[in-house]
Formats: structure tokens, sequence, C-alpha cells
């Protein structure tokens, strides 16, 4: 192919025509065509002047036709000192030099030549020398391409140092097509993690390959990342080839790569990092469980920073809200119970500012919060960092509240003086027992002896009371009567002692009949007199048949009306009422009197044995009620008021 160049500056010869003259029409032509040639030579000298590549013409005989600005500023010199000259005398350091070789090779092989080359001008710069013949010279076009190649150098270094990077990186990562999603590269950790070659995943996508036990998950993936550009630390389930899960954090962003929009993402395995986050979760409930239910919180608190921090449990024990921080020192001091505060401050003080590494404080103290209720807590403070002076840096501590346990410790004391008063009164009613079985066990040997005499003495009194009946009347006969009475009674009384004696001292086996209630009270005031001023009132339900003991019920009737009868020294009402309670399915007996009542301080020892407020009395009538109506499987209770009387109650199941 043949190449014509113009040369700047040069003028059109015009041809001689001497032998023919000149047609006006063609002479017209022919200026314009030299103006035309002219205006397209200047406009081509602009364009290679302008240029920043190196321009030069060289003609077959190696001498400088044409260089440009450009050329000539890299050769460091004039362009019209350089053009008519012969390049390889104006420049002998290029002979020998592969840009001697390649201009003579195309100026042989008229083919043109591209090489790059460091040596043109004194420069530091490469440049990029192009050659292209012609059919009588050389076109040489010389670029500077230093930036383009330091360019190059660094792409090439960076995709050098990215590859290194990929490889080599522990996270596991992957470049694939954002249009369909085919994998294009991965790393070794990526392999590892998800148990893959390089073959099964390399043209693979990740459905194809099975990852993602839930495919929504993937299809959320792709909508973020269309929607938003970029994915960052988002938690996701997927598995391995075999199946096992695995919890990864995965980040994706797009770039661009060799002209592809591609998507770059790395999965980081947490899956172990997960385990460890549960179990630290799991052992931070059970302390929390702990800490509530040992009512213990924990503290740490930063010296020089003047910074506390609580656990949940001790915002709790001082109703407070949890917040991030606990209470400061001097915050905290107004908690701190008044009559504790200088003993607590005190310790704390020296604790804070002048103990040693290691130093522990165990002490007790009192707090009083915010709503005026006062906690009782247990505090143990150790010293585990100091600072280079050796002065506390760090000081960690548990508060436990004790309240409760100081309120069973309070109530195990009274428990223990009680016991205490149990043991002593229990000696005594020992003593008080060993007695009363050995005055039993007298009574039951001299009981019979003592009562044979007494029927006698009643016998006689009897005989000697109708002998006075048929006497006539007269001061002495009556004076006689009285007597006997008198003497009669004191005989009743000693019957009644044995009586209260032997029953008190003798096993009791009751023997249970039907008793009909209205009867056997119609036979206890056949032989106990009632006074005069002393009002009856007897209140029988609907069902008065019981079944009990009915020599042993009389008994506990008797002693109870004469104790009622006897308390109304003054007169009065006495009432006793029978009846059933329905809910409970008890016989109810209740014996009411208006009488002077029980004194407070006598009432804890009444059925208590040769226990009597009264003058004359052994104390066994109501002990020997309580223990009948222990036999009777019953329960007697009473309520006593001094001044206004008492009530006596006896409950007894019903018996089949």
């Amino acid at each position: 192919m043949r190449h014509s160049f113009l040369i700047p500056n040069a003028k059109p010869q015009r041809a001689k025509t001497e032998k023919y003259p000149v047609d006006s029409e063609l002479s017209v032509r022919c200026e314009e065509l030299e103006k035309a040639f002219t205006e397209a030579n200047q406009r081509l000298h602009l364009i290679l002047e302008s240029i920043q590549d190196g321009f030069i013409i060289l003609d077959r005989n190696w001498v400088l036709n044409y260089v440009n600005n450009s050329a000539a500023e890299g050769f460091g010199v004039e362009a019209k000192t350089l053009v008519g000259k012969n390049i390889w005398e104006r420049f002998p350091k290029y002979i020998g030099t592969i840009f001697e070789k390649s201009l003579r090779g195309v100026m042989t092989n008229k083919k043109a030549a591209r090489f790059e080359w460091d040596k043109l001008y004194n420069t530091l710069n490469t440049w990029e020398i192009s050659v292209f013949p012609t059919s009588s010279d050389l076109v040489i076009i010389c670029r500077d391409i230093t930036n383009r190649k330091k360019l190059e150098e660094t792409l090439r270094l960076n995709v050098e140092r990215f590859s290194k990077a990929f490889n080599c990186c522990r996270a596991a990562l992957f470049i694939s097509r954002l249009a369909d999603g085919y994998f294009l590269d991965v790393n070794e950790a990526f392999l590892l993690t998800f148990g893959f070659n390089r073959e099964e995943v390399v043209g693979n996508t990740a459905i194809g390959l099975n990852i993602y036990p839930d495919l929504s998950k993937r299809k959320e993936l792709e909508h973020m990342l269309q929607t938003q550009g970029a994915i960052r630390n988002l938690e996701v389930t997927m598995q391995t080839k075999t199946g096992i899960p695995l919890t990864l954090t995965v980040s994706v962003d797009r770039i661009i790569l060799n002209g592809q929009d591609v998507t770059l993402g790395t999965f980081t395995d947490i899956t172990e990092r997960k385990k460890e986050e549960e179990i630290h979760r799991e052992n931070e409930e059970r302390l929390k469980m702990a800490q509530g239910l040992a009512h213990m919180g924990n503290w740490a608190f930063h010296v020089m920073e003047n910074e506390v921090f609580w656990s949940e449990e001790l915002f709790r024990i001082f109703k407070l809200k949890p917040d991030k921080h606990g209470l400061d020192y001097e915050a905290y001091k107004k908690y701190i119970h008044p009559d504790d505060f200088e003993r607590v401050t005190n310790i704390t003080d020296t604790f804070f500012f002048d103990g040693k590494l290691g130093e522990s404080a165990v002490f007790d103290y009192r707090v009083i919060l915010a709503e005026g209720s006062v906690r009782d807590l247990h505090t143990e403070r150790t010293i585990v960092e100091v600072n280079a002076a050796g002065k506390p840096a760090k000081i960690m501590g548990v508060e436990q509240d004790i309240t409760e346990r100081k309120k069973i410790e309070q109530q195990l004391e009274l428990h223990r003086r009680h016991l205490e008063q149990l043991v002593e009164e229990r000696t005594r009613q020992l003593a008080d027992s060993e007695r009363l079985a050995a005055i039993g066990q007298t009574a039951g040997m001299v009981g019979h002896d003592i009562r044979n005499p007494l029927q006698a003495i009643m016998s006689s009194l009897y005989l000697i009371k109708i002998d006075l009946d048929i006497m006539s009347e007269s001061e002495e006969k009556n004076d006689a009567l009285q007597e006997l009475i008198g003497i009669g009674e004191q005989v009743s009384y000693i019957d009644k002692i044995i009586a209260d004696l032997q029953d008190y001292a003798r096993p009791i086996k009751p023997e249970y009949t039907e008793v009909d209630m209205l009867e056997l009270i119609d036979s206890i005031f056949q032989t106990v007199n009632l006074p005069s001023e002393v009002m009856l009132e007897v209140d029988i339900d609907d069902s008065p048949k019981i079944r009990t003991d009915a020599t042993l019920m009389r008994r506990i009737l008797t002693n109870l009306v004469n104790n009622a009868i006897q308390a109304m020294t003054n007169g009065g009402t006495l009432t006793i009422h029978s009846h059933q309670d329905k809910k409970t399915d008890e016989n109810i007996i209740e014996i009411n009197d208006t009488g002077n009542g029980i004194p407070k301080e006598a009432q804890e020892k009444i059925f208590t044995p040769l226990f009597t407020t009264k003058s004359k009395g052994q104390g066994f009538g109501l002990a020997v009620v309580k223990r009948i109506t222990d036999a009777l499987d019953g329960k007697i209770s009473f309520v006593s008021q001094e001044g206004r009387g008492t009530k006596v109650s006896l409950r007894f199941q019903q018996k089949i």
C-alpha cells in the first residue's frame, strides 16, 4: 500500500505547458486546487505541531525531512536544526540500538513495526515507537507511555496482591457472575468450608451446589444486592456438601472485573462462635438465675475512671431500674443505714484507698431503699488490680440480700429461747408427772381404804338424819341437822378429791353407747345443787342423741357445771348448748357462765394438774376434764373475760 505525505511549508510546482496554450477555465481550476492544497498543508502542519506525540519523517537516505515540536523538544533542540540532517550522523548514539534495527527492518521489509524503548530521549520515560513505511520515506510516531506503564504495573501488582489475598484469606471468598450466579473463582477457604473441590464449584451455582437449605434466603440476598448494591455482615444459615449446618456471615459487593458485572463476596464461618455465644448466654442466664435465687448481685469498680458496673440482680436488690452503670460511691453512701454509716464508710474508705492487691473485706450492714424499707446485706469485696503506685485500680465484690436469712435467724433465736423454756417446762412437768404418778399410785392404793370409812360415815349420817327427823322440833334438832349437812358436804368433798385423783391416774377406756344429751344433762342436776340465784338455760338441737361414753361425759359436764356455778358467786346465768356442726360433722357442747371469769395470767395453766385459782381445791378438776376429753378423741377450748364470764367449748367427732 502506498502512502503519501504533505511536506509542511512546501509549495506545489506548476507543470510547464509550452506546446499548448492554457485554457482559461482550466487555469481557474488549477488555482483552486493550488489554494486547497495549501490550506490542507497548513491544517496538517497545525495538527502535527499541536499533538503531544513526537512525529518524524525520514527519507530513504535517513535524512530528517520533518520533525514536529514535540519530537524536537524531546531531543532538546529546535526542529529547524534537525530538518535536512542525517539522523545517524546527528544522533550516533542510536546506532546499534533497537531503534536503528527496527527502522532499518521497516525500510527493508516495508512492514510497520511497534516497540517500546526508554532510551529515545535523555529522560526516564518509556516511549512507544510506531514506524510506518511509505513508498519514499518512513513515518515515525513516538508516544510517551510512562504513565500507562506505571498504571499497568500498578494493575499487575494489584492483581497479584488480590490473587494472593484472595487465595490466602482465611475467610471463604468467591467471585460469581451477577447475571446468572455462576462461580468464576473461589479460594481454598471456601472449598474447606463447604467441603467441595474446585472442579465442583467453578462453573456451578449456589443452587446447584445445594448449599442453601432454604432457597428463599438466597432470593432474599439477591433482592438485597439488587436494591442496596451491597450486603454487609448478614447472618445466614447454610450447609456443607454433606448437609452439616453452618452459621455464616456474608458480605457481598458488585464490581466490574474484565468488563463483566460480577459479585465479590465473603463467607465467615461463625458456627463455633455462635455455639460459644449460646454457651455464654446460657451461662449468663444461669448466673442471673443463681444470683436471683441467692439474692446476690456482683459489681466492679474501676477506681481511676470512677466507673461502677452492676449486675441486674444488684439493681433488683436496690429496687432500681437496670442501667449501663451502677451507683458511684457517693450515690451508694446515701443508701447506707445511719446506724451503720460510720462503720461501713470507714471500712470502705480504708479498703478503696489503702488496700493491697488480693486484700478482701467481708462484713454485714443495712441499707434503706428509696421506698423506706430496710434490707440487710452481706458484702465481700476484693482488690483485683492495682496501679503502678500499688493503689487499688479495680475492685470487685458481691452484695447478698440476707434480710430473710436475718429474719429466720431471729426466729430461730426466738425458737431456741422458746425451746429452752419448753425444756424447762417439760422438765418441771416431768417432775410433776412423776409426782402425780406417785400420787396416782398412792390414790389407787389408799382410795379403796378411804372410801370404805367414808361410806360408813355417810350411812351413819343417813341413819342419824332419820332419827332426827322423827324427833320433835327444837333448836337443838335444827342445830344437829345443820351439823349433819356440813359433815355430809365435807365427806362428799373428800370423795370428790379421791375420785379426781383416781380418774387422773387410772387408764381410761371409753365404752361408746348412744346417749340422749337431754337425759344426761337432767341426771347431772339431780346430784348438783343449783343455787336459786343462778338461772339455767339448756338448748339441745333436734338430734339430741350422740355416741359417747355416758359415764365419762357425765364426769366432764359435772366438773364444768360445778366450776361455772362456783364462778357465779353473785348469781348469774348458766347456759348449756348442744348441737351438731354440719360443716365439720362434729358434736359441740358449750357451757357458758356469766361469772367472774378466769384471770388472764392463769388462762394458760387452767388444765395443768395441781393448779387452781380457788382458795379451796386441789387443782385436779379441769385436768381430769382435759384428760377425759382427750380420751374421747375430743377437743376442749375456752374464751374468758374477767368480770364477764367464761365459755367452754367441747368438740367431738361423730362415732359410728
